[in-house]
């Protein structure tokens, strides 16, 4: 089946993606920050789904569901569940001074990772949507390393797999072990944050290593 200028969608797409990617980097609040990654997710997902329609291939549109129950879904709630926990809105501590820092770094990593996938992909991978993924991958991993609340780095982590996965539905969208691969990442992170967030509250009560900023002014 086609879809009228199926490719000019799935570009706006991948801007889209790299926009709402661009946007966590921007905040210091945990609640946007878990939202974005839920649009994130159902923009993924979206997407999934339109080339499965393009393409005929099957496994896409299952990777399409699997992305929106999981983490457009399933992990959202659990992270927002322990932000309602501690009854206020978590604010990372220190990051507010940061933020335009990690603004400028974002945008950089953006120029890094197309001038990559030039230079060095193009000629084996044509499909210019794989310089958005590798961009992804970049910006997940700068929200893992920057940040302190354990939430926010698990938002890092549903990137990253958002990245991998990304770049898997455009260079071998057959391949049954990319949906497997998918369903481990999936119960692997939501066990991850289960462990580790119900064991730092418990002994640290808080989600930081530090005390947590209250909103001001």
């Amino acid at each position: 089946m086609i879809i009228p200028f199926a490719t000019e969608i799935e570009a706006l797409l991948g801007i889209t993606i790299l926009l709402s990617a661009l946007y966590m980097q921007g905040q210091s609040f945990v609640d946007p920050t878990i939202r974005a990654i839920l649009v994130q997710s159902f923009l993924l997902a979206t997407l999934f789904a339109i080339l499965a329609i393009q393409t005929g291939i099957i496994e896409l549109f299952y990777l399409a569901v699997l992305t929106v129950i999981m983490r457009g879904i399933t992990v959202p709630r659990i992270m927002l569940y322990q932000v309602r926990k501690f009854k206020h809105s978590l604010r990372e501590t220190g990051t507010g001074q940061k933020i335009p820092a990690f603004m400028l770094i974002g945008i950089a990593l953006i120029i890094l990772g197309y001038a990559l996938f030039k230079t060095i992909l193009e000629p084996y991978i044509p499909n210019s949507q794989v310089s958005v993924a590798l961009t992804l991958l970049f910006l997940g991993f700068l929200l893992i390393i920057s940040r302190r609340n354990t939430l926010v780095q698990m938002t890092g982590y549903i990137e990253e797999e958002n990245a991998i996965l990304y770049a898997g539905a455009l260079i071998a969208p057959t391949m049954p072990l990319l949906i497997e691969f998918a369903v481990v990442l999936d119960i692997f992170g939501v066990v991850i944050i289960g462990i580790i967030l119900s064991a730092q509250r418990d002994v640290f009560h808080t989600l930081e290593p530090a005390d947590l900023e209250q909103l001001r002014g």
